[in-house]
């Protein structure tokens, strides 16, 4: 959702986009609370996601905003997300009814590589990694309890075969490739340091944050 006026910025709690992706907490979303924590400071959601809830729902949304609970009592939170990011553009994103997004110069285009060199973390925290699973690239980077995934438009790999591609290529020219083909998907920040999304799933591939940002200029 994007910002109309500035009436609809009066009436928000205006939070820094830099701040997040530094310290993890989005204004007064940590993801050390509770359910009963992010009702007060939120309200109720736009929308819950029900599918595998067993008694309550336990995955809440607010537009971009997405947050998930676990199960059982007290409904301690697992994380949260910025969902769609891709599409993040302008000066401000409204979020919520009550908490508006200054994007301090991100956008949905901005490269991995960009991310790395805005200071945010030093490049002895930051990690990327980057498989290939079926026709596509997964990059994420990691740095303390944020992971930023981007999907990659692999339409430059002639054959199509990404496997292949990230197998036979020098990681130089591979960085550089990926890195000027991707888009944020989406942001997650975590109550414990971030990692591969799915360990062990896939061929993962991790290079340091000082590593990745040295070949991709």
């Amino acid at each position: 959702m994007e910002l109309k006026n500035w009436s609809d910025l009066m009436t928000k709690k205006l939070l820094s986009f830099r701040d997040f992706l530094r310290t993890g907490t989005l204004g007064p979303v940590s993801p050390f609370l509770k359910m009963i924590d992010i009702a007060s400071v939120l309200g109720p959601p736009d929308g819950w996601i029900t599918e595998h809830a067993e008694t309550i729902p336990v995955y809440w949304t607010f537009g971009k905003l997405e947050i998930s609970f676990a199960e059982e009592a007290p409904h301690q939170m697992n994380w949260f997300q910025i969902e769609e990011a891709g599409y993040l553009e302008g000066d401000f994103e409204i979020l919520t009814d009550r908490l508006v997004l200054s994007l301090d110069g991100f956008r949905g285009d901005t490269k991995p590589s960009e991310f790395l060199a805005a200071g945010l973390w030093t490049p002895e925290e930051a990690a990327v990694f980057y498989a290939a699973v079926s026709d596509d690239i997964l990059l994420n980077i990691c740095a303390g309890p944020i992971q930023i995934h981007f999907r990659v438009d692999t339409d430059f790999i002639e054959d199509g075969d990404a496997k292949e591609y990230l197998a036979g290529s020098a990681v130089p020219q591979l960085v550089r490739d990926i890195d000027s083909h991707a888009t944020l998907d989406s942001i997650y920040s975590y109550s414990q340091p971030a990692f591969e999304e799915i360990p062990g799933a896939f061929n993962w591939n991790l290079l340091s944050g000082r590593d990745y940002l040295t070949v991709a200029r």
